[in-house]
């Protein structure tokens, strides 16, 4: 079934959110000519699409095979683990020595955020809320390769939460946990964010569960007719 054809930034943002709502799961192909079939368009917005995913780290191509839905293997993921308990908390540090009321604005904004979306049961809606407050944290180091590194760590992260968080009664605590680093950053006590920054990636380990099972991937169709409008 062919759909009318649409630009490159609506194929983006609906794969984009296929694949953060957990309809495309980890190792679910994506096949060049089946997309473009099914957007209606050529295969270059496609590729165009595919390689922006890449660059986020949500789409690997491997070899002689084409693109997949990627999200890092257990292994993987405890060496990002390892590098965010480094790096992470020294941003926090720095952040409550250099933030301006701008950067402390946007933390506050993202933590109502993540607190609106909880209430209202969104948790992926509240998983990308809890990303922007953490990334605000840590551009008001105001560090730009550690800032540089630790986005794609925090992406990496998001990955895997999205298709392996297991919590379900400590969004609450989570977001207490937010906000007493925000107030540490806030109020300038560095050795008070960092260590709060440091007990909380523990906190984030305890809910993945790389055993959880996945939903089948929903077709290009289905999807397609689930994020377009009426």
């Amino acid at each position: 079934m062919s759909h009318s054809k649409m630009g490159e930034q609506q194929i983006y943002q609906i794969l984009r959110s296929a694949i953060f709502n957990a309809e495309l799961p980890p190792g679910t192909q994506l096949v060049e000519s089946s997309l473009a079939e099914g957007f209606g368009v050529s295969r270059t917005p496609i590729r165009s699409v595919l390689s922006r995913l890449k660059y986020e780290s949500l789409v690997r191509f491997i070899p002689n095979k084409g693109a997949f839905v990627y999200c890092p293997t257990p292994e993987e993921a405890e060496q990002i683990f390892f590098v965010r308990q480094i790096l992470e908390p020294v941003a926090a540090y720095i952040a409550a020595l250099q933030a301006s009321p701008s950067d402390l604005e946007k933390m506050n904004f993202f933590l109502d955020q993540e607190e609106q979306c909880n209430q209202q049961n969104q948790p992926q809606l509240a998983l990308q809320a809890t990303q922007s407050f953490h990334m605000a944290v840590i551009e008001a180091s105001k560090n730009t390769y550690l800032i540089q590194c630790l986005r794609e760590i925090l992406s990496l992260t998001h990955i895997i939460l999205t298709f392996y968080d297991v919590s379900e009664t400590n969004v609450s605590h989570s977001n207490h946990e937010h906000r007493a680093l925000y107030e540490a950053i806030h109020q300038r006590d560095s050795d008070l964010a960092k260590q709060l920054a440091a007990d909380h990636i523990p906190f984030i380990l305890r809910d993945i569960d790389f055993t959880k099972k996945l939903n089948h991937a929903l077709s290009i169709d289905q999807i397609i007719t689930r994020y377009t409008p009426k």
